[in-house]
């Protein structure tokens, strides 16, 4: 619920600027100004980097034992309060991805979205600067040592947003809320409430406090460093951190996805892999990116029926739960790597929650060390299979809370196989038969909408014209497309539509 919270907050007010929400309570002491934080940069193309923060300073891997004080500057940064519907017993009309619907329902959860009061606190830049000409890095620590083996970058939290007084999260469940037809929607709705005289109203089964002087959101400043331990802040966008190539020494495997959609001149490069699809154009440009989403996901037909089964429940589970996904994403990014995860995360969902990421991971091999097991993972088949997980995860995470509430409905109305004939089949023209066999359940209402409306949230239009269905990607649809259909290949498998894929 936090990370949910804190992204929600972030998108709302700096949606293409450079503060990153803090997904964990148990970070927020890890973000002081001046401490360090590791950016691992994207491991599939359509992925962000990832920020990891650290109980180290600057200070500690500063050569030198004189202090470091940079001066500190604290302002009110803004009130960050929200209101919206209670009660909605009427219809009411709205649009989403260019996609028009109407809602109708009642018994819906009335909402207060607040932080209250926040601060900004931020240090001063030039006077860091000065110390960055003076003082070299210990290139010898241990945390410097295992940063530049993992390749990732190092940065220092340069500001951070923080709470003034008490706030509670709470988590509701919008009920029969109905959408185009019979078909209903499951949506948890967050309500994030400051209290100025330290009451928490607990109308909920799970409420969560949150202290004053919390940290929900920080901002870092990426570091390059020379072979000489000397650093430069990157304090422009264009410059990028890390360590200098001699530092590196030989090439290490990246972790990265291409295809002929993602290379550049025909070469595998990590920092330039990028999905450019392009505009209202027939799905059919994607044959590439699903190939290798097959190829992926692979390690997923080795297993049996039973626990494919299981895996496919647990997926189907998830798609209500934004937070649960986002956590096994980062637990798989790291068995993936064959490094120990991180287990925290499970302290903030539900006993239920916890029980099935639990659960899952144990299916795909993993038995998290609480429950009496080895964390430790040196089985090569284990480890493609983790792989292919957390390629799936990473995929579902990148598409919108909606999408994947909608997606949940096709699970339960059983049209994946419509789907992924969609998906899989459109001919150069975008144009399928109306009548084919393999579309007949498009010809009810309810369910051409609710497909519909999952692909408007990817960015693909779909439309009846005449005897034909129409099928073409969205204006500027960026890599969406590509992670509806690397999901649909995945869940295809796990359901057993496609055990051959």
């Amino acid at each position: 619920m936090f990370a949910k919270a804190t992204s929600s907050f972030v998108k709302q007010i700096e949606s293409s600027g450079d503060l990153i929400p803090v997904h964990s309570l148990n970070d927020s002491d890890k973000l002081q100004l001046l401490n360090l934080v590791t950016k691992r940069r994207k491991g599939w193309f359509w992925q962000k980097p990832k920020y990891y923060p650290s109980t180290f300073t600057l200070q500690d891997i500063l050569m030198g034992d004189s202090s470091i004080k940079p001066a500190v500057t604290e302002s009110d940064f803004l009130k960050y309060e929200g209101k919206f519907g209670d009660n909605v017993e009427a219809g009411t009309e709205a649009e989403i991805a260019n996609l028009s619907f109407s809602l109708e329902g009642q018994d819906s959860v009335a909402l207060e979205s607040s932080f209250g009061n926040l601060k900004k606190q931020e240090i001063d830049l030039s006077q860091l600067l000065k110390i960055a000409e003076k003082r070299p890095l210990n290139l010898d620590h241990p945390f410097v040592q295992q940063t530049r083996e993992k390749r990732e970058v190092l940065c220092v939290v340069n500001e951070k947003i923080i709470t003034s007084q008490k706030c509670s999260i709470s988590e509701h469940l919008q009920i029969e809320e109905k959408c185009g037809g019979a078909l209903g929607l499951k949506t948890k709705i967050l309500k994030v409430s400051a209290n100025d005289d330290g009451t928490i109203s607990k109308d909920t089964e799970v409420v969560l406090e949150i202290p004053p002087r919390t940290v929900i959101a920080y901002g870092v400043t990426e570091l390059f460093i020379n072979q000489h331990g000397q650093f430069e802040l990157c304090l422009l966008s264009e410059k990028s951190g890390g360590f200098d190539k001699v530092l590196l020494g030989k090439n290490k495997k990246e972790f990265s996805v291409c295809t002929s959609l993602t290379c550049v001149d025909g070469e595998h490069k990590h920092q330039q892999c990028m999905m450019n699809v392009p505009s209202e154009t027939s799905l059919s440009v994607l044959k590439p990116a699903i190939e290798e989403a097959q190829q992926q996901l692979q390690p997923f037909c080795e297993l049996s029926e039973d626990k494919c089964q299981q895996l496919f429940k647990y997926y189907c589970e998830f798609l209500y739960h934004e937070d649960v996904i986002t956590l096994l994403e980062n637990v798989l990014d790291k068995l993936s790597s064959e490094e120990h995860p991180n287990l925290i995360g499970l302290q903030e969902l539900e006993a239920t929650e916890a029980q099935n990421v639990k659960d899952m991971l144990h299916i795909l091999g993993y038995t998290c060390p609480n429950e009496g097991g080895s964390s430790e993972n040196k089985d090569i088949a284990r480890s493609e299979l983790f792989t292919a997980a957390f390629y799936l995860f990473s995929a579902l995470d990148a598409l919108s809370e909606e999408s994947l509430a909608v997606l949940g409905i096709c699970c339960e109305i059983q049209i994946l196989p419509t789907l992924l004939y969609l998906i899989n089949n459109i001919p150069d023209d975008g144009m399928l038969p109306a009548d084919n066999p393999d579309l007949l359940l498009l010809k009810e209402e309810d369910h051409f909408y609710v497909t519909q409306r999952l692909f408007a949230l990817s960015n693909i239009c779909l439309e009846k014209k005449e005897s034909f269905i129409h099928v073409v990607t969205g204006n500027q649809p960026g890599m969406l497309p590509v992670c509806l259909c690397i999901v649909l290949q995945g869940f295809a498998i796990l359901s057993g539509i496609r055990r051959d894929a």
